[in-house]
């Protein structure tokens, strides 16, 4: 049953789409903020960022090293 990986064959995300993802999180939260909204939504809106933040870092940083690897 596992064995079944769809019809991509594909594992998972790449580092690159991941680092997409990363960034559409950090300006969707930054967009949110220009609203008059709550403490609490605010403060989730702070965490998406910095969240978004480290993923863009971790993704990027690991995206790099697998192109010098592949040299």
């Amino acid at each position: 049953m596992h064995s079944n990986r769809g019809l991509t064959g594909r594992r998972g995300w790449s580092y690159g789409e991941r680092f997409a993802v990363a960034v559409a999180l950090v300006v969707v939260s930054l967009l949110w903020l220009t609203q008059n909204t709550d403490l609490w939504a605010i403060v989730l809106c702070w965490v998406g960022v910095v969240g978004g933040v480290l993923g863009m870092l971790y993704s990027g940083w690991h995206y790099i090293r697998a192109r010098k690897d592949s040299r």
